[in-house]
């Protein structure tokens, strides 16, 4: 697994999986890549998953989802865009 946090101290591991390596506000259609671990929507937002597949590969029946504004995700993902809407996407 590339960027794995089996390769930094607990204290890195935890600053990593909060986001600390920085945010992204995203706002467009693009493929977003990068490691990102968290992903807070701003508005109602549409994750595109035929991009994603970190997600749709762990999906029983992968389908374009809504992220309610406000609401944070969490995850591993290292490729996504969004149909519609406006979040912040944390790196990890």
């Amino acid at each position: 697994m590339a960027n794995s946090l089996h390769k930094y101290t607990v204290a890195e591991a935890q600053n990593a999986s909060m986001g600390q390596a920085g945010s992204v506000f995203i706002d467009d259609t693009a493929q977003h890549t990068g490691l990102f671990v968290a992903i807070t929507a701003i508005e109602d937002s549409v994750v595109d998953v035929s991009d994603c597949t970190n997600i749709a590969n762990t999906m029983a029946d992968a389908a374009d989802f809504t992220i309610p504004a406000g609401l944070t995700i969490y995850g591993r993902f290292e490729v996504f865009s969004l149909a519609s809407g406006k979040v912040i996407a944390y790196r990890g």
